[in-house]
């Protein structure tokens, strides 16, 4: 997959790492619609409790690090909401974001194929 990876600084073998799933969730949650940083992580801890780090307030701090580094990278971006109560930063996927959201799907659904290849063949098929 041409340019997988590069905006994600990660290469192809850290496809089951923490940081990847994070970023490949705040990437497909931005592409449903708009969401506050709260409203993210708190998404995350939804569907991936098992990653604890962005529990408690210095957990929080690190999922808005998270934030930081894919709206550097050009993936997101944001704009602060401003009306009733503080002001509130909305986060929003870019068009950058959308492609590699893309990518970041066709190389699970092919890593998906090889794991179920790999899991017939450990699992008794003859060689």
């Amino acid at each position: 997959m041409k340019g997988f990876g590069r905006g994600l600084g990660m290469g192809k073998g850290m496809g089951f790492a923490p940081g990847f799933w994070l970023r490949a969730f705040v990437l497909s949650a931005l592409s449903k619609k708009e969401l506050h940083g709260y409203e993210l992580l708190n998404m995350m801890e939804k569907y991936f409790p098992e990653f604890s780090f962005y529990k408690g307030p210095s957990g929080m701090g690190t999922g808005y690090r998270i934030l930081r580094m894919l709206e550097m990278e050009g993936l997101i971006g944001s704009r602060w909401e401003t009306g009733e109560g503080p002001a509130k930063r909305v986060y929003f996927l870019t068009p950058l974001g959308e492609r590699v959201k893309n990518e970041i799907i066709e190389y699970i659904k092919d890593m998906r194929d090889r794991i179920e290849k790999f899991l017939e063949f450990a699992e008794g098929k003859e060689v």
